[in-house]
């Protein structure tokens, strides 16, 4: 009898023992939970976000980061991200987490994150994800460029004025026909390491955001030290935009500008700027692209006779610039400086 009872007390010891272990593997599974429920990334609430702007805000994301490798001519993988039509084919309306733009940029597509080597900012990937989840609309919007950068009223080095600078708008043109060059900084070249054609390759090691003296950016051109003595030195307005742009915290900012094609369009008041923004970085200096240059009148002017310039913005020959379309508006003003004589002034 006793033989038994010690078996029975065992029996309820062993039983007593496996509950208080399910018990205890029950509670960390529980705990577990919570964490993961309060680490979770829940969805943004986008119905009380102000709209995302399509044409400001993300395209300019898109083309100068993932452009290079996703254009018309250069689709790897299928995709394309140059314009709305082509970016939407990545994206499903609405829903961030099942579009492969999205999933792309945040790990979640493909074993390499993109863009390769250089992610977006979470910033930027939050600007996408709240712009699909609003349905990834073709939303056009105006930026208010009558304010001031922010400085707090303080003077730029020259005493301008210190007014809104963006960088997609005011920088990029200026870095790419004077810095992201062939020959100097584009990415090819990467002459000392630096690589000056995007904002995502700019601010990887070249700017202190809120800090312009700091920033190896302004102390080169500020100098003087760059641009090399075979390049135009920055003008004193393009020095103190970057300096300015630095100083409000260097963020990748697009301005809309007026695109007029019903006044008289001249070289020097429209044509100059759609081919420093878009075509000098690879055709000027000693290595132009094909040995064609269009750093100047004369030589613009040879290419739009030749029918060059018009054949690759259309892409009828090859697409041009690589990295994005031209806009509508440009495509027009290149038109009608053609048709109306090339009026250089």
């Amino acid at each position: 009898m006793r033989f038994t009872r010690r078996k029975l007390n065992l029996y309820v010891l062993r039983r007593r023992k496996t509950i208080w272990t399910f018990i205890e593997l029950l509670s960390l599974l529980i705990i577990l939970a919570l964490i993961q429920v309060q680490c979770r990334h829940d969805g943004l609430n986008v119905a009380t976000l102000k709209p995302v702007c399509f044409d400001t805000q993300i395209a300019p994301i898109f083309i100068n980061n993932c452009g290079s490798c996703h254009s018309a001519s250069r689709s790897r993988g299928g995709y394309s991200f140059v314009d709305y039509t082509s970016i939407l084919q990545s994206v499903t309306p609405y829903n961030a987490e099942k579009s492969t733009a999205y999933q792309a940029i945040t790990g979640k597509a493909f074993k390499q994150l993109m863009p390769p080597g250089i992610p977006l900012s979470e910033n930027d990937r939050i600007l996408i994800r709240v712009w699909i989840d609003q349905g990834a609309l073709k939303t056009t919007c105006t930026a208010d460029t009558t304010g001031t950068s922010g400085t707090g009223g303080t003077t730029p080095p020259s005493g301008g004025t210190g007014s809104l600078v963006c960088f997609q708008r005011d920088i990029l043109p200026v870095l790419l026909s004077s810095c992201g060059t062939t020959g100097c900084h584009n990415q090819t070249t990467a002459k000392e390491g630096y690589i000056i054609t995007s904002y995502a390759s700019v601010m990887s090691n070249m700017v202190v955001a809120g800090s312009p003296n700091s920033s190896r950016l302004y102390t080169a051109v500020a100098n003087n030290n760059m641009p090399p003595s075979s390049y135009a030195k920055l003008t004193t307005a393009e020095k103190d935009s970057i300096y300015n742009w630095i100083k409000d915290g260097a963020l990748n900012s697009t301005c809309s500008s007026s695109c007029d094609t019903t006044g008289t369009v001249t070289y020097s008041n429209q044509i100059v700027a759609i081919m420093t923004a878009n075509c000098v970085s690879c055709h000027s200096g000693s290595s132009a692209q094909k040995g064609i240059l269009l750093d100047s009148y004369t030589n613009v002017k040879a290419n739009m006779d030749n029918g060059n310039i018009l054949s690759a913005v259309r892409g009828i020959t090859l697409q041009m610039p690589p990295g994005g379309l031209l806009t509508n508006c440009e495509m027009r003003q290149l038109e009608i400086w053609k048709a109306t004589g090339e009026v250089q002034n």
